[in-house]
């Protein structure tokens, strides 16, 4: 019998409690099955694996000190945090100054089209996005149906967007 047919051997008999055994020691199964297989592996590396009085012990015993080296070294590294952790802050919480300039051009373009637009339907957008007002109440302040009302605020909408996009 070969070494390979051996440790073939030995695989078959005891990889499934072995497994079972280093699933218990560790809590994520894959690195159970990982480190199920480093102990065939290191087997594999021993000289006569045939001539062991008692592989399956020392199978587990490697096993074994597989998870103590495994638990050393997780001690050892640094306590690591989630990158997507609110409590870890990686940037600075003011805006770049790009950000800052982007935002004053975009503040400038919109006020461009507003002072553009007639002056019914700015004031019947202002009011409905900025004070919230339904068509009922713009119409009512501005001496129009609510039907009317609702249509000055998409022709300011849409003139808005027009506008912000030829400026872009």
């Amino acid at each position: 019998m070969t070494a390979h047919t051996d440790l073939d051997a030995l695989f078959q008999r005891h990889a499934t409690d072995l497994a079972g055994y280093l699933r218990r020691q560790l809590a994520c199964p894959h690195l159970a099955e990982d480190l199920c297989q480093e102990v065939f592996l290191r087997l594999g590396q021993h000289p006569e694996p045939a001539r062991l009085d008692e592989p399956r012990a020392y199978l587990f015993r490697m096993a074994r000190n597989l998870v103590i080296d495994h638990h050393r070294r997780c001690r050892s590294r640094p306590v690591s945090q989630p990158l997507d952790d609110p409590a870890l802050c990686l940037s600075c919480p003011r805006p770049c100054p790009e950000e800052v300039t982007e935002r004053r051009l975009c503040l400038m373009r919109l006020r461009e089209a507003l002072d553009a637009l007639p002056e019914r339907l700015r004031q019947a957008l202002t009011w409905h996005r900025l004070e919230g007002l339904t068509q009922a109440e713009i119409g009512r302040r501005l001496g129009v149906s609510e039907r009317m009302a609702g249509r000055y605020v998409a022709q300011a909408i849409e003139r808005c967007r027009a506008r912000l996009e030829d400026a872009a």
